[in-house]
């Protein structure tokens, strides 16, 4: 399995009267880039926002490191840092 990025667009109606494109990313895990694209179709933001894909990345490789995925019980786990929070990061 690979890592994909899928760069998607959609008009919000909120946000401008729906004039101007809003853009998200929504990472995907598939065997190959015509997967990832049919998976991302069926996300639930996906499909309520009527996104549209502009563009998929393979990530294999990241600042030297080789991405590897291990496959896990965990359904998702994904640690945000808010704006706030940012600033005071401290190294370990």
């Amino acid at each position: 399995m690979k890592l994909y990025l899928i760069h998607t667009g959609y008009y919000d109606k909120n946000v401008g009267d729906g004039f101007y494109e809003q853009h998200t990313n929504i990472l995907i895990v598939a065997k190959n880039a015509y997967s990832a694209r049919e998976k991302v179709k069926k996300n639930q933001d996906y499909i309520n926002k009527k996104m549209h894909i502009d563009g998929i990345k393979e990530i294999e490789n990241v600042d030297g490191y080789d991405i590897k995925l291990n496959q896990s019980n965990e359904k998702e786990k994904i640690t945000s840092y808010n704006h706030y929070q940012v600033r005071f990061l401290k190294s370990r």
